[in-house]
């Protein structure tokens, strides 16, 4: 049973794409303290709107600021940004009375969709 646990995390480790590995260390809040210096800043806003619609909100990502020009390094930032939420999700859902397997299925379970009439968000010369 060791055996074919460690053989399934190689093989996960393995398959994963490399540009998928960043480490992340997530702070949330207005001043959050790092363990290592940081500088430079990126983000984004999402802004999510109730509906008329049953079963249906509306949301997006509204603005982006990226720190770097080169697309690998906003690629990197935009593994970053997807980390912090998806802990802030996880997180937040309990706070909410869920439970952490709950905010894992919402997850895993999305169906990742993209509208064709979707737009893209406006670029900011700042965070916050």
């Amino acid at each position: 049973m060791k055996r074919s646990v460690g053989l399934l995390v190689l093989l996960v480790v393995l398959l994963i794409p490399r540009e998928a590995w960043l480490w992340t260390q997530v702070r949330h809040g207005e001043s959050p303290k790092f363990s290592v210096p940081t500088s430079g800043s990126y983000c984004l806003s999402v802004v999510g709107r109730y509906t008329n619609t049953n079963n249906l909100a509306a949301a997006g990502v509204v603005t982006v600021k990226w720190e770097s020009k080169n697309p690998a390094k906003r690629r990197n930032e935009m593994l970053a940004l997807r980390t912090a939420f998806l802990e802030w999700f996880v997180d937040e859902w309990v706070r909410q009375e869920g439970t952490r397997e709950e905010a894992i299925l919402q997850v895993r379970n999305y169906p990742f969709q993209t509208d064709p009439e979707s737009g893209s968000a406006t670029l900011s010369a700042r965070c916050g």
